[in-house]
């Protein structure tokens, strides 16, 4: 297949990094994959990596009707069999470029109120069984939903050794509000009231960063909890941990559960939209009411003290990884589906 990608998205995340495995996998399965992005996109590094074909292309927001003129020029130049498009304004301007061309596919990744425009979708794949009932809502034909997650590098399950003294509690994303980071940081606060020596990090950049450090620095966890900024050496990250912790007060899918999976990193996550739907609690990670520093911080002491429990159940969640969200399998089903949306595309045409 000739297979368009379309994201213009400049920031760095979960939505983003989807973007890339979406490229990565179909790439790899010998399609045509031909990436478009924002100029500043912080993907372009990775697709540049990959050795994706990409094309940078600057926009205004998604009545751009100059964008969305060049879009149509370069999907004509290409004939893509198909359009796959990951943010509103992507699907947006796409949804005007692409009549007539070839048929277009939205990825439903979160919950806004302007995913009302996949009604007008050829296909619509949403992340998690959560995000069906969303869609649907909003007037989505049920046949033209599809659910396929997320997906991670699968290799085999790391020797991760002894831990390490004092442990280390990670946690890693954009830091703003919904994800919950000053929970985390109530969280650790609780444990070590408790007595419990340990270290932490928190990655990643936002605009809830100066408040956060300052809530770290009135807890009194200067010496313990550090801010290394944005994660760019990911595998390094997990593998100076001993708990990953998902403290988000809303999270409609979590990429960084199944990163942690594969790299054999014990979890603890709130029952948010998307771990909800990935976790097996008390099977492949520990699952607790989000927004709930007690809960959070008694969840960390239990992985704390019970190393075992934390060896079983990072190495059921990585068999899970492995299984249900590795980058192959998914991408097995990424293509029956496109394969499906243009034969009808084709039929109708």
């Amino acid at each position: 297949m000739n297979i368009v990608n379309i994201m213009f998205s400049a920031i760095g995340g979960g939505i983003e990094q989807a973007f890339v495995d979406y490229c990565e996998g179909l790439q790899t399965r010998s399609h045509r994959v031909t990436a478009f992005t924002h100029p500043k996109a912080v993907v372009n590094a990775q697709l540049k990596a990959l050795g994706v074909e990409t094309i940078s292309m600057r926009n205004l927001g998604e009545y751009d009707f100059f964008a969305i003129h060049r879009l149509r020029k370069h999907l004509r130049a290409l004939a893509p069999d198909i359009a796959i498009t990951h943010t509103h304004r992507s699907f947006a301007l796409a949804h005007r470029a692409t009549p007539g061309i070839c048929p277009l596919v939205g990825i439903t990744h979160n919950y806004f109120a302007r995913a009302r425009r996949l009604k007008r979708a050829d296909a619509v794949i949403t992340t998690t069984h959560d995000l069906i009932n969303f869609v649907k809502k909003l007037g989505v034909p049920e046949d033209r939903i599809y659910h396929i997650p997320n997906m991670v590098r699968c290799h085999e399950l790391p020797h991760r050794g002894e831990p390490n003294q004092p442990p280390v509690i990670g946690a890693m994303g954009r830091l703003v509000k919904k994800k919950g980071f000053d929970v985390y940081i109530e969280a650790l606060k609780l444990l070590k009231e408790r007595g419990y020596v340990f270290r932490a990090v928190l990655g990643g950049t936002g605009e809830e960063e100066k408040h956060l450090k300052h809530k770290a620095t009135d807890a009194g966890l200067d010496d313990i909890l550090t801010f290394p900024g944005w994660i760019e050496d990911k595998k390094s990250f997990y593998n100076h941990i001993d708990v990953f912790c998902l403290p988000s007060l809303h999270e409609p899918f979590g990429i960084v559960l199944l990163e942690a999976f594969v790299h054999g990193v014990p979890v603890v996550a709130t029952d948010s939209e998307g771990p909800r739907d990935i976790i097996t609690p008390n099977c492949d990670a520990l699952l607790v009411k989000a927004g709930n520093a007690s809960d959070l911080s008694a969840a960390i002491a239990r992985l704390l003290d019970d190393a075992k429990l934390a060896a079983d159940l990072a190495a059921n969640a990585f068999v899970k990884a492995k299984t249900n969200y590795s980058i192959e399998g998914v991408t097995e089903r990424i293509e029956k589906v496109l394969t499906a949306v243009i034969l009808r595309w084709r039929f109708k045409n």
